[in-house]
């Protein structure tokens, strides 16, 4: 730090490294990573960040990090971008899968454990999105990108804030953490990247020392204000819109602590020690064991009625529903990763294999699952005044209207055909040669609403029709159309939330598609009919720049599912989905089990857990409602989206009330276990409990004992222990259990602090499960006393 000089320490501050670099310190070189490395060929692609919370183990995340980090180091870059502490405070949300679920301490622990993983390797974990982002729904605003409207102002309480969405980073923070990513967001009227109150947080309350960045493009509108905030870095991909005279204007302090931070966080990681490599393959078998082992361990079994795993007796086995290279295996945006398909058996050849000569696998298609249909044929559209073939497209601007006939309706547009982003309608008649069931897809950039004959049957906005290297994410619906019959057909366009990136090609598009009816369903009905067993694969696609409109399988889903339960009621269901879903089928078939986004090792994990050579040992980390009147809706005013002090997910009223079609923490298993108190101790004002985990079965299991206590009258869980039980035995686990996670914000003293008294904790299987209970006596953040309740 003494040798560099005033203009060099002002370059560092303009984001230009090679002051440092000339001095054998490595510059920030920023890859997304929460997942495997976005954009680089030959990575590995993990399961998603939601599958790994579904692990409940710490261990098992730890060794996940590390895996990534390594890929990190290989590929050439020193900053990972993640991991994703967002919490799912709606689990409609694009970006659910990429984060670690609902709960802010199962969040804090995984993430913690994840940045411990990554940064033993000596390169940099960037926590995102610092803080309260959520839903992607105008996060970034609307508009060309030199008129973007506001982002989404967040406007929650401190007590919510301080007690929930901020635990996940303090807790990361406490693992080691070297940098922070400032969100899109606003939060109490504020952009976060530009808030000196909540930058300051992390360092004068948690003792951190790292570096700030801001997200890509739109988190900084005030390049001023953030500089002055203590935002240390323009931006990821330059300095910004930040300049020489800002610099003037923040003073030689501003600048002394930009490059104290940077520079701290460069060296403190090793990367000095140990620079990285940036010349080797990135994916080596340790990535791939990880990656199946996570898949495994993160996937939920949530209903199975004595079919699962596949026994001796089954000879004949329908796989029916996007199981092959049409299954998801990432998502989109940040966390997407390009899959390498040299290196993949999809799900249905893993099956085949696995099967061997014993067992008959038929495959059938069923449904198409969710992805773009194919396009729609010129001679399908008909224009309104009966003048021939032809779509009539109206552009409305602010002081002109423009017509034009187009020949369909597919749409693009770059930045530099667009002199402002008029709102358009697209009028035509939709004529089919087929009576029956269409399904309809719209892939689009930008906010539309589709009215058939007057109804609206589909609505929604998409920043872009596929995100990065992620799946398609289009809008969905299902139809009646009868043979020759013109049905008025009316779209809606706005150019809305949009992304327009030139160099990349990106820019505002729309694209009708349809499936006309087939014989996929009756097929996949009669294959199911004449196994012993049918596997019925559905899936939702999610990512960044999109959010789910509800809860429903998208397509002709749920409409399979039910027709294969209905042949077969040995029907097991692989759900193949982001978060939770609505299943209206599932008192009808024989098992259920939820995979998320496993990565590419989809395949050889999913037969594994099907015929029985390994247990899906997960548990949610998000709840699954009823239907969607059990969702925390988020009420939007003039000025914002509006959160207060509302709790979410388990912790809501709703599901309070009301419970859930599968709780927070819930997971069966193939080995069953149950678990007791066998004593309690207090030591040095700490809770000691000995557990001791039974299995009464004939393999190996894992019992996950869950620590939950009641805070302020809302249950919390608190604690997690993972307990290995061995076939027809038990196993003993000694569990500390403190009250740092007992403490909420007060508001008077200005910290945390846990309230003196009776506490009552439960160790439970989930959230709704009673458990055994312990009464805690606290004073002065010390246990007492402890006795069985």
């Amino acid at each position: 730090m003494t040798e560099l000089g005033a203009e060099e320490r002002r370059a560092i501050a303009l984001a230009d490294w090679s002051p440092l670099v000339s001095r054998a310190i490595p510059a920030p070189h920023y890859v997304d990573a929460g997942t495997g490395l976005r954009g680089v060929e030959g990575a590995t692609a993990f399961p998603a960040g939601v599958a790994l919370a579904a692990t409940f183990d710490a261990e098992l995340a730890r060794e996940y990090g590390s895996a990534v980090g390594v890929e990190v180091r290989r590929a050439g870059f020193t900053v990972l971008l993640g991991p994703t502490l967002d919490l799912a405070r709606d689990p409609r949300g694009g970006r659910t899968a990429e984060a670690f679920g609902e709960d802010a301490y199962l969040s804090g622990v995984v993430g913690a454990a994840h940045v411990r993983g990554v940064q033993e390797n000596q390169v940099i974990s960037q926590l995102k999105h610092y803080v309260a982002y959520g839903p992607e729904h105008n996060r970034t605003g609307t508009g060309l990108p030199w008129s973007r409207t506001d982002a989404v102002d967040v406007r929650v309480a401190e007590s919510l804030l301080r007690d929930v969405y901020l635990k996940p980073f303090q807790m990361a923070v406490g693992a080691g953490a070297w940098s922070i990513m400032g969100s899109y967001n606003r939060l109490n009227g504020e952009y976060v990247c530009e808030s000196p109150s909540v930058l300051a947080i992390p360092r004068r309350e948690w003792g951190w020392r790292g570096f700030y960045c801001p997200d890509y493009m739109f988190a900084v509108r005030d390049d001023a204000a953030a500089l002055s905030a203590g935002m240390d870095v323009g931006a990821l991909d330059g300095p910004g819109g930040r300049t020489e005279a800002m610099l003037d204007a923040a003073g030689p302090s501003a600048v002394e602590s930009i490059v104290q931070n940077v520079v701290r966080a460069l060296i403190g990681s090793g990367l000095v020690d140990r620079p990285v490599e940036g010349s080797l393959p990135p994916s080596d078998p340790t990535s791939l064991q990880i990656a199946r082992r996570t898949a495994v361990a993160g996937s939920v079994l949530l209903t199975n009625k004595e079919v699962l795993p596949l026994s001796e007796v089954v000879r004949r086995v329908a796989v029916i529903g996007p199981a092959g290279e049409d299954a998801l295996y990432v998502a989109g945006g940040a966390a997407s990763v390009s899959l390498d398909r040299s290196r993949i058996t999809t799900p249905a050849d893993a099956i085949v294999r696995r099967a061997g000569g014993q067992v008959e696998v038929v495959l059938s298609q069923g449904s198409l699952g969710d992805r773009p249909l194919p396009p729609v044929p010129d001679d399908a559209f008909l224009l309104p005044d009966g003048g021939g073939p032809g779509v009539q497209v109206t552009w409305t601007g602010a002081d002109s209207v423009t017509s034009a006939i187009a020949p369909r309706i597919d749409f693009s547009r770059t930045v530099g055909e667009l002199s402002q982003p008029w709102p358009s309608r697209w009028s035509t008649h939709l004529v089919s040669d087929t009576s029956g069931r269409h399904r309809l897809s719209l892939a689009v950039g930008g906010r539309a609403t589709v009215r058939l004959d007057g109804r609206t049957v589909m609505e929604g906005e998409r920043e872009l029709e596929q995100f990065i290297a992620g799946p398609p994410m289009p809008l969905q619906c299902v139809v009646e159309l009868e043979a020759g019959v013109p049905v008025p057909l009316e779209i809606d366009y706005d150019f809305g939330p949009a992304i327009v990136v030139p160099p990349e090609g990106l820019g505002p598009s729309l694209r009708l598609g349809w499936d006309k009816p087939t014989a996929r369903i009756e097929e996949a009905v009669r294959a199911a009919a004449e196994a012993d067993v049918a596997i019925v694969f559905v899936n939702a696609v999610c990512g960044e720049g999109m959010d789910r409109s509800d809860l429903a399988l998208p397509g002709d889903q749920d409409e399979l599912v039910e027709r294969v339960a209905a042949a077969n009621p040995r029907t097991v269901v692989v759900l193949n989905v982001p978060g939770p879903v609505a299943m209206p089928w599932i008192d009808d078939v024989a098992a259920a089990l939820l995979v998320w986004y496993p990565g590419e090792q989809f395949g050889p994990a999913l037969a594994s857990m099907i015929f029985g050579d390994d247990e899906p040992g997960g548990r949610l980390p998000v709840t699954f409602p009823f239907d969607i009147s059990d969702v925390v809706g988020e009420s939007e005013d003039s000025t914002g989206l509006v959160v207060g002090d509302v709790r979410f997910g388990y912790q809501s009223t709703q599901v309070q009330r009301r419970g859930a079609l599968f709780p927070f923490g819930f997971g069966l298993q193939y080995a069953p276990t149950a678990c007791a108190i066998e004593q309690i101790d207090v030591v040095s004002g700490v809770l000691q409990v000995t557990l001791r985990a039974t299995n009464g079965t004939a393999r190996a299991g894992e019992h996950v004992a869950q620590i939950y206590a009641e805070v302020d009258g809302v249950p919390q869980l608190i604690g997690l222990v993972r307990v290995p039980v061995p076939a027809n035995g038990s196993a003993v686990r000694d569990v500390s259990i403190g009250t740092e996670q007992l403490a909420r914000w007060d508001a008077q003293l200005g910290r945390d602090a846990v309230r003196d008294g009776r506490h009552i904790m439960r160790i439970a299987a989930s959230s709704v499960d009673v458990g055994h209970a312990v009464a805690v006596n606290i004073r002065a953040g010390s246990v007492l006393s402890a006795s069985l309740a």
